[in-house]
């Protein structure tokens, strides 16, 4: 019942994107103060907008035409009746921080965003290491700057990831692990990380964090990622994993479905454009990933 409720919703959800060209035609975006009080709309370029939330978040609007509009002056919070629900995440790795790839061997994560055909190693959903496309991103950013926890182990495995982007931490006794928020990842708790091509645990030794140039957020379509050798989500909006993997998994069958039939001109306005060698997250994800906020705490 639960994930007829979800497709229903993604279904209203693409209907909504594909009747604006972008999200800055919606006219509940445009004219309103952005919520990151340092930033001004008319300073904000089409690019800084593209990913994730920052259309909503940081941007008064994405179109090129809107990009100067004046925002309106902010109403009082009314913090008893928020209808957007808690404020969106943010969560990435750096972009120094690397992955295996099939096609390019060891790489950085800021050029894995250059290499559009790459596979990159990630974990299937029967618990094995395979390589995986990159479908999505939803931050491609050398320039931005963000608070990184630094999570090291006791086998020197070394990884910088912001806080609420989700790791998988186990008790260290062979059980499953479950996605939690980075910084709520604890001393003494495992990781799973690459053994010469198998998955093993190993406990977090130390915990610290630093403030770093670069975002890099890549969506697979298994929904995992090993960076570093480590093995993260690739998923942030909330800790509920298995919802953001579902709500993924279903638009890439369906935007692929919709690719070989739909007329170019709604297909794109409902699934966000290439800009080089980077596809951000579609436009319906994004909306529908909003909208679930009301429910999904």
């Amino acid at each position: 019942m639960t994930k007829l409720l979800i497709v229903l919703a993604l279904a209203a959800t693409i209907s909504y994107a594909a009747a604006a060209e972008c999200a800055g035609d919606d006219p509940a975006f445009v004219g309103k103060e952005p919520q990151d009080k340092n930033k001004n709309c008319g300073n904000v370029s089409p690019d800084d907008c593209k990913f994730v939330d920052e259309a909503i978040k940081a941007c008064c609007a994405t179109c090129g035409t809107r990009q100067n509009e004046t925002p309106a002056p902010s109403q009082p919070a009314n913090n008893n009746n928020n209808p957007s629900g808690p404020k969106k995440k943010k969560g990435c790795f750096h972009g120094a921080d690397q992955v295996q790839t099939k096609e390019y061997g060891t790489i950085s994560m800021s050029e894995l965003s250059q290499k559009r055909d790459a596979h990159v190693l990630t974990r299937n959903d029967d618990g094995q290491l395979e390589y995986s496309p990159v479908r999505y991103w939803l931050h491609s950013q050398p320039e931005t700057s963000m608070k990184f926890f630094t999570l090291q182990t006791e086998s020197g495995h070394k990884l910088s990831i912001t806080s609420e982007h989700l790791i998988y931490e186990t008790d260290c006794r062979g059980g499953d692990g479950h996605a939690i928020y980075a910084k709520n990842v604890q001393i003494g708790r495992c990781l799973y990380v690459n053994d010469e091509g198998k998955l093993k645990e190993t406990r977090v030794v130390e915990k610290g964090q630093e403030k770093m140039n670069g975002i890099y957020s890549p969506i697979t379509t298994t929904g995992s990622i090993v960076v570093n050798d480590v093995l993260a989500s690739c998923y942030n909006y909330y800790e509920n994993e298995s919802l953001q993997k579902f709500v993924y998994q279903y638009v890439i069958g369906f935007q692929d479905t919709l690719q070989n039939w739909l007329p170019v001109s709604i297909y794109e306005a409902a699934f966000n454009s290439q800009n080089g060698a980077v596809v951000a997250v579609p436009r319906l994800v994004l909306n529908f990933l909003q909208l679930s906020n009301v429910f999904v705490h």
